[in-house]
């Protein structure tokens, strides 16, 4: 058994992956897949491949951020081994997850005994924190930089562990970060990760500069594959066509600082720790006014503070004694970097996606945690008994068990839209984003009006600063025959952001149709400055003069009632209706 256990153990893991994500097998193409896969034409053909590294990631109808062209040619390559169909991309997500789960164990085995080395991979391979990365196909971007990252780490620990690099590691580990950056942006990385491995679970009695004079050249490649990633994906994304990256939107509309921006990155270490290591609660969504947004210190900021000073003071306290779990929380800082907004702005504050490398680190901590308990109970009470009892096996064939189950029922949340977003709204009712894609999604696929209605509502009231919110319930009344519901929510965009990228032209032809002539041709004529379609906004210019030199009717009741989207009246937030005639909104501080 004990010649056994090695190859055992390496197929078992990524079985044990396989099992968590397989019901995946069967999601089509759900939230992002839509405009990055599904309608994107640039993805439905091999034709001109390699146009993908002179574009950007998200199509530029969708604000054509990002450089991945990795990950847009493993699209266009599955795309058309599957003929579109979304199983191919699933299949390729479960595979790639379960390679990752190997290498985990591969690598896990350099610095833990053999047992602890299984169980911390296993922990990994059955993680629900990682269906999000696995049942939505745009996950993949970060399942191959994972692959890269631990693989390349893998292969520097092996070598380092025997002597020196070797010159075929060296370039392979090149051509692994080459990979990674190109996968997704956070790819970076590699080298800090390298170097953290370096040292912490490298034992080279050597000095420090020694070592260092040694390693320079293969760290200097790797910082120049890192700093032509960033010029590539400049120099591409210089020309793009719809404006620049958007920070996290609430950064935005409530003028929060870039103090206050890492403030709110320390509130949310608690959430990171839990999803880390206790994903009892899932959700596809972590915003405002469930997530804070901080303004400033305060007392909630505390948990934050202590359990970030804590962590990095024990990953110091056991560095000689405990090198695994000092690794392994490094692990965890260094991969949450890109995506946490503590040096860059993020286009989030948490997301389950961006977890699943950290929890690489995670996972070592844990099995080496498991190590230290399994160490005390032998010291505490007597080894044999301790070796002869089932409790141990047990517990963990029931902590594997249920992260399967609970991991391949979370999965069948992400079928579909439909599914994922209602249950969005049940895992996060405090989130405004939650209700704002649930109505967009039901008001566009489902034509059920009343409904799209009430959630555009209920995300208005949760977090009434969004512009992009605002427009957009605009439009749904606008495109209903609503304009008079539609003006204040246009009114109220321009309010909280008067250089908002678009509806100066929908929000003139509102005031058209209300009356308010004036402010229509005002609005017409900015639409023209702004860039927009000039026929059609002379033709509304034209109507507006027309407008005004005719004979004026005035209602008899001189009032205008906000009729719903389903017919009813309707309410706006207090917010919104104070806003017209409206005094500019002040972000609270």
């Amino acid at each position: 058994m004990t010649e056994r256990w090695p190859r055992l153990a390496a197929i078992s893991v990524p079985l044990l992956a396989i099992a968590a994500s397989a019901a995946g097998i069967v999601n089509g193409f759900t939230y992002d897949d839509h405009y990055v896969i599904a309608v994107n034409p640039s993805i439905h053909t091999l034709h001109h491949w390699w146009n993908a590294f002179a574009s950007s990631y998200w199509p530029k109808n969708a604000g054509g951020d990002g450089y991945r062209p990795m990950t847009i040619l493993a699209f266009k390559l599955q795309w058309a081994l599957g003929g579109g169909s979304p199983v191919a991309f699933h299949a390729v997500n479960i595979l790639l997850y379960a390679a990752v789960s190997l290498f985990v164990y591969l690598l896990a085995r350099r610095m833990l005994p053999p047992i602890a080395a299984w169980l911390a991979a296993a922990l990994f391979a059955v993680h629900p924190v990682h269906v999000e990365a696995v049942a939505n196909v745009v996950g993949q971007s970060e399942l191959i930089v994972a692959l890269a990252v631990v693989g390349a780490t893998f292969l520097y620990v092996r070598d380092r562990q025997a002597g020196a690099l070797r010159v075929g590691t060296m370039a392979v580990i090149g051509l692994l970060a080459a990979l990674a950056c190109l996968a997704k942006e956070h790819g970076v990385i590699l080298p800090a990760m390298l170097a953290a491995a370096e040292l912490t679970i490298i034992d080279d009695p050597r000095p420090a500069g020694a070592r260092a004079r040694q390693l320079r050249p293969f760290y200097l490649g790797l910082l120049a594959v890192d700093v032509a990633f960033v010029a590539a994906r400049s120099f591409v994304l210089a020309n793009r066509s719809l404006g620049g990256f958007e920070p996290f939107l609430p950064f935005v509309v409530l003028h929060v600082s870039q103090v206050d921006r890492v403030l709110t990155a320390i509130g949310v270490v608690p959430q990171w720790i839990r999803l880390l290591f206790w994903p009892l609660r899932l959700s596809a969504d972590y915003g405002p006014p469930e997530i804070e947004i901080a303004q400033g210190l305060s007392m909630t900021l505390l948990p934050g503070f202590l359990l970030l000073i804590s962590i990095l003071w024990i990953a110091i306290l056991v560095r000689r004694r405990r090198p695994a779990i000092t690794f392994g929380i490094a692990v965890i800082c260094i991969a949450l970097l890109p995506s946490s907004n503590f040096i860059l702005p993020a286009g989030i504050v948490i997301a389950e996606r961006t977890l699943f490398l950290p929890s690489v680190g995670a996972m070592l901590v844990a099995g080496d945690l498991l190590l230290v308990g399994a160490e005390y109970l032998r010291r505490r009470f007597d080894a044999a008994a301790v070796r002869s009892t089932i409790v141990g096996p047990a517990a963990c064939a029931l902590l594997l068990s249920t992260g399967v189950v609970r991991s391949a029922m979370r999965s069948r949340v992400w079928h579909d839209n439909g599914t994922l977003l209602l249950q969005t709204v049940r895992d996060a009712p405090d989130s405004y984003r939650a209700h704002y894609m649930l109505a967009t999604y039901y008001l566009r696929e489902r034509s059920n009006k009343r409904f799209a209605e009430s959630e555009y509502l209920k995300a208005l009231k949760l977090f009434p600063y969004d512009p992009y919110l605002a427009f957009t319930f605009g439009e749904a009344y606008r495109t209903t025959g609503r304009c008079d519901a539609a003006v204040p929510l246009y009114k109220w965009a321009r309010q909280l952001d008067p250089d908002f990228p678009t509806g100066r032209t929908q929000y003139a032809q509102c005031l058209l149709e209300t009356g308010n002539y004036d402010l229509a041709r005002q609005m017409a004529l900015a639409a023209v400055r702004a860039g927009g379609v000039v026929s059609l906004l002379h033709e509304l210019i034209r109507q507006i003069d027309a407008k005004q030199r005719a004979p004026q009717r005035i209602d008899s009741t001189g009032k205008r009632s906000v009729t719903a989207l389903g017919g009813r009246r309707g309410k706006l937030p207090d917010t919104v209706q104070k806003s017209t005639p409206g005094p500019t909104v002040a972000a609270p501080r």
